[in-house]
């Protein structure tokens, strides 16, 4: 074979080599990694962490787990190298956690997973204390209630900060020292919500405190109403015996399996109120005694709960006991009065104002006080009973000799129960006597009289008005 020949065979030989080794040699494919996107969590607890692995090649996988991104001074451990894993932490916040998957052929696969952990918060709180917002979006618990809280100090939340309470939770906040400041804004509201997102998920929030920096703007709270707290399910529990104070603006409470706002007796408050939304409530959006009941706002929406009123009661056997001068608002719906009023300062019914009385209940203007309700002949002011049948309430009952005593465009009915004073409208006579101006009402369907003038001492000027149904008689002069 000539050099030419033997140059020409070599070369068709390494053609047919290379083109051998080509169609013998297959790539390598790297696997196909699937894990969730993200997970939701708490600090102290064990996260288990899986991914899947699928390799086109058959190759067997081994994984890898690695922390990329986590907050200052987290100590988050991982353990296990299989396609499942543990991740703790206790320190809350956003963290990446890196998975991958390899063939050991070099083929390799990778995934990200987020994990946002909001702090559990602790059982005892006694020097004043923050919780800062750590997540944008509201779908992310910053902080977790797994167990009742008692703060015997200031406890604030930033705008955005997401707490959720476990079963039967109580966040209380127990003497003066203590408060509660949740100041969110219009953009990132303060959210207060049960880990299971249904009525009567976590008990309430409690203030047993008249702290001035007890605040509540612009917060969400839901789903609690779990058990009695004071005897009765609430969200948000105010106590009088510490004339307990609270300030609540442009504050939604809803899904409560009671009340929206209870207040147990007449001196707890509402150091400010205004912009409230309080609906799908099971009971009322409030039930408060009298200095609540003059602090609240006609802005606020009180509809939509499952008693369309709002209850007014005090203590005890006590009477709800104005001592201080004020005006009931007409708020849309009626008030439903638990315990007999006592005006003991000048009180101003606006119009439209309904009260209905339960049975066995006065409103009793005292020498000290004075009734002004000045209705419209469109917005008339209602005193009548919760049943309506005669004798469903004792009635009015005057004792005080200001001429402020006055109503006009008035509806007073289903009173006068004998068991009381007789009437609709009872003067008393006794020293220093009584004086009521009446226009334009409707005084009607009295167990007894419509007004009844003790012997003594009364002074009543009426005109322009219409008597009905009193069983007894109209007017009458013992």
């Amino acid at each position: 074979m000539n050099t030419r020949n033997r140059i020409a065979f070599i070369g068709t030989l390494m053609v047919a080599m290379i083109t051998l080794n080509h169609c013998t040699k297959e790539e390598n494919s790297n696997p196909a990694l699937t894990a969730a996107d993200e997970i939701i969590g708490m600090t102290d607890a064990t996260i288990s962490l899986e991914a899947s692995a699928t390799d086109p090649d058959g190759n067997p996988m081994s994984y890898s787990w690695n922390v990329e991104e986590f907050p200052a001074g987290s100590s988050a451990t991982i353990t296990g190298n299989s396609n499942s894993a543990s991740f703790t932490t206790s320190v809350a916040g956003f963290y990446r956690v890196k998975v991958t998957a390899d063939d050991g052929n070099g083929g390799t696969a990778s995934a990200i997973i987020k994990l946002y952990i909001g702090g559990v918060m602790p059982t005892s709180i006694t020097t004043n204390t923050s919780y800062p917002d750590l997540f944008d979006d509201e779908k992310y618990p910053d902080y977790y209630a797994v167990n009742s809280l008692q703060a015997t100090a200031g406890v604030t939340f930033a705008p955005g900060v997401v707490v959720e309470c476990g079963p039967d939770v109580r966040l209380w906040f127990s003497g003066n020292t203590s408060f509660i400041n949740a100041e969110g804004t219009a953009a990132k509201n303060i959210i207060f919500r049960g880990i299971d997102k249904v009525k009567g998920s976590w008990r309430l929030i409690e203030v047993n405190s008249n702290n001035l920096s007890n605040k509540l703007d612009y917060v969400q709270i839901l789903h609690t109403g779990s058990t009695a707290s004071s005897n009765q399910k609430a969200a948000v529990l105010v106590k009088s015996n510490v004339s307990g104070r609270l300030s609540i603006k442009n504050t939604s409470i809803s899904q409560s399996d009671g009340y929206a706002v209870y207040i147990d007796g007449n001196t707890g408050t509402f150091s400010e109120f205004a912009g409230n939304n309080f609906s799908d409530n099971t009971l009322a959006p409030m039930r408060i005694g009298a200095e609540a009941l003059l602090a609240i706002d006609k802005s606020s929406i009180y509809t939509g709960n499952g008693i369309q009123a709002i209850e007014v009661v005090s203590a005890g056997n006590t009477n709800v006991r104005f001592e201080n001068a004020g005006t009931i608002k007409a708020v849309g719906i009626p008030y439903h009065v638990l315990s007999s009023m006592e005006l003991r300062a000048d009180i101003t019914f606006e119009p439209g104002v309904t009260c209905l009385f339960a049975a066995g209940l006065r409103l009793w203007v005292t020498s000290d006080g004075a009734l002004l309700a000045d209705g419209t002949a469109n917005d008339k002011i209602t005193f009548s009973g919760l049943a309506q049948n005669p004798g469903a309430w004792w009635g009015i009952e005057l004792a005080s000799p200001s001429t402020s005593n006055k109503i006009n465009h008035g509806i007073i009915s289903y009173g006068g129960d004998p068991a009381g004073r007789s009437g609709n409208i009872y003067m008393a006579g006794a020293t220093p006597g009584s004086r009521l101006m009446i226009t334009n009402s409707t005084i009607s369907n009295s167990a007894t009289y419509g007004i009844l003038r003790a012997a003594g001492n009364t002074d009543l000027t009426e005109g322009s008005n219409s008597f009905s149904g009193n069983a007894s008689g109209d007017i009458h002069q013992n």
